[in-house]
């Protein structure tokens, strides 16, 4: 999302990116990258135990790295954007900045609304907040704080593919799995795949897999058993990656990325990924979650009252993950009801080329 609205600013004004966690890949051909690279081990995905890791792991140590380069910065940018949660927010804070718009991708009024801590924090820090329902931006309206609702900026920045990818489906209902791109990427999908292995002989299907830049579509074929095969030859795009097979002749298709175009025809979208599935509840895709054992039953919760019922939670259970998909395949207007609830839970698009004119002035 980061790297969109970087990419929509730049032809306008120079633009630096600081990411506070990882590498900033997807910044890549698009603007520099300041400050210092911050690592956790828990890859920024809450678990249960995961800050307590993180602290052992160097977290405190990045934290000052991050908030003394941004002392080292005062006066360096015209105008500031954080996008995100509130971490980007304390540290300008911290780092003597103050913030000309804050673009909150982290928090619902279905699901988290802001402590009297973050309330205080945005009114010290922040000049403009976009939030992702207008149920939050009310509550700071009615503190007196400068805050709208415009639309979801994850729905403007959904990954999209260069090419139709009907060709593919041919006459079989076409269902996505989300690897994640995280190291557990390739236990993931083989248990995904295991899933639908207990369906295909029920439904024809065709698995459509959106491939994260830090995944590798034939490690995941490895890690799934699955047969490598020649691509459709009436395909031609450097965004198709592989094709592959089950057992029983499923056709496997994978993709660099393209969330947007294939959860949108998909009967349902499955795996353990966050904004993906997010985005694919916002496009009507029923959204079958993954849950680890280690996952924080508090986030588990919050992701939940959020997405409603177009989520259903599993246990990393094959068993368990093959009922849910079997119900969505089994009901398509089942299916459609909760791809409703998603799309007005998740939001529209919007919020991008309003923050642009806000940053341009225009």
């Amino acid at each position: 999302m980061g790297a969109a609205l970087a990419k929509a600013l730049a032809p306008h004004c120079e633009v630096e990116a600081l990411p506070t966690v990882g590498e900033g890949l997807a910044y890549e051909g698009i603007c520099p990258l300041m400050g210092p690279r911050g690592h956790l081990a828990s890859e920024g995905h809450r678990k249960q135990g995961s800050l307590i890791k993180d602290f052992k792991n160097g977290l405190a140590l990045t934290a000052y790295k991050h908030v003394r380069y941004m002392r080292q910065q005062r006066g360096r940018w015209d105008k500031i954007v954080v996008l995100g949660d509130m971490v980007g927010l304390a540290l300008c804070k911290a780092g003597g900045h103050h913030v000309d718009l804050y673009i909150d991708c982290y928090n619902s009024g279905y699901a988290s609304t802001y402590s009297l801590i973050e309330k205080n924090l945005i009114k010290r820090t922040t000049a403009k907040t976009l939030c992702r329902d207008d149920i939050l931006a009310g509550q700071l309206r009615a503190d007196g704080l400068d805050a709208g609702f415009v639309g979801n900026i994850m729905m403007d920045t959904l990954p999209e593919l260069s090419f139709d990818v009907t060709s593919l489906i041919e006459n079989r209902t076409p269902i996505t799995l989300l690897p994640g791109s995280r190291a557990a990427a390739k236990k993931f999908f083989d248990l995904e795949i295991t899933a639908v292995g207990r369906l295909s002989s029920k439904y024809e299907l065709t698995v459509l897999v959106p491939v994260a830049p830090t995944s590798d579509a034939d490690e995941l074929i490895g890690a799934a058993s699955l047969k490598p095969v020649a691509k459709n030859s009436d395909v031609d795009a450097s965004d198709y990656l592989a094709k592959a097979l089950m057992f029983d002749g499923t056709p496997v298709h994978f993709f660099k990325q393209g969330i947007g175009t294939l959860a949108r025809i998909s009967r349902f979208v499955a795996g353990q990924a966050g904004t993906a599935g997010f985005q694919s509840a916002g496009l009507g895709a029923p959204f079958v979650a993954l849950v680890p054992p280690d996952a924080r039953p508090s986030r588990v919760e919050r992701n939940e009252r959020l997405m409603g019922e177009s989520r259903i939670s599993c246990a990393m259970s094959a068993v368990e993950i093959s009922a849910a998909m079997d119900r969505l395949l089994s009901d398509p207007e089942d299916a459609e009801r909760r791809g409703r609830i998603g799309m007005e839970r998740i939001g529209p698009a919007g919020a991008l080329d309003y923050a642009v004119r806000l940053v341009l002035g225009n």
